[in-house]
């Protein structure tokens, strides 16, 4: 068996074997980015993708993916390993269709079932349509765009749980992140009020779509399908093959109506809170 491999392993069909395999290395490589500037560790090994960042909180910057064929058992005891030498908690990714049995180690072992993603695709540039009166939706071009791109991501994330908005300010801490040249950031602006956020990043030559938020009382507006536009059509410009997002149940509408398509699901689950020290 190679988690990596077939499209039986991958859970898609034969045609679309090498998009699947190109999203997965998006995703580890978004993650990887996520650990550095988190001032973290990325590490691969046989079959097995760790990321740490510099804090407790399992979400975004402390990561475990299965790449290839290693015993459920055996990747949960890595985890822990590695995970447990740094006091942080870590989140485990299993995909469907490819990761039942780590699915159920995972269960087993009493960790904590964190939320449901669809990884999706699109193959061209969306509309970006028109926008509310009111609105604009500008690329971030400057440390101070990026500090407001920062403050929006923060307070959008803020909900997902102890400690979310800690680690969005420190991931965006340097102005730079955003700035890059494989990189494009958007801002969104409601009657001059900055709303809502989202970014392109170039990754194994696919536009990686990511940090789409909202700020809560301006949420329902059409803001996030607005910079996810934007952001997208970005990622085609910087010459991606095409563009990949990790979607939730919340956002999955929005993508879907934009042109974006699921080619994977992942379960994700939380390392148990407590450690012994």
């Amino acid at each position: 068996m190679d988690h990596g491999g077939g499209s039986k392993e991958l859970g898609v069909n034969q045609g679309e074997v090498e998009t699947a395999r190109l999203v997965q290395r998006c995703l580890i490589e978004a993650l990887k980015e996520i650990a550095r500037r988190c001032n973290g560790v990325a590490v691969e090994q046989r079959g097995l993708f760790l990321a740490a960042g510099n804090h407790p909180y399992p979400g975004l910057v402390n990561s475990v993916l299965r790449t290839g064929e290693m015993d459920a058992a055996e990747v949960l005891a890595r985890a822990e390993t590695f995970f447990g030498e740094l006091e942080n908690q870590y989140e485990l990714w299993t995909r469907k269709g490819v990761d039942e049995d780590l699915e159920k180690a995972a269960q087993d072992a009493g960790m904590r079932f964190a939320g449901e993603f669809s990884g999706m695709v699109m193959h061209e540039a969306p509309e970006v349509g028109d926008a509310p009166e009111g609105v604009d939706v500008r690329r971030v071009r400057d440390a101070a765009d990026a500090r407001e791109f920062a403050k929006v991501a923060a307070e959008a994330f803020r909900g997902e749980a102890p400690g979310a908005e800690e680690v969005v300010r420190a991931i965006f801490r340097d102005a730079e992140s955003l700035l890059g040249e494989e990189t494009a950031a958007f801002v969104a602006r409601d009657h001059g009020k900055p709303a809502s956020v989202a970014m392109t990043m170039m990754k194994e030559g696919v536009a990686w779509i990511g940090w789409v938020g909202t700020i809560p009382e301006m949420r329902g507006r059409g803001l996030g399908r607005l910079t996810t536009a934007a952001a997208t059509r970005a990622g085609f410009a910087l010459g991606g093959k095409f563009a990949s997002l990790e979607a939730t149940k919340m956002g999955l509408p929005v993508y879907r109506r934009l042109g974006y398509r699921e080619i994977v699901r992942y379960r994700n689950y939380w390392s148990q809170e407590e450690r012994e020290r």
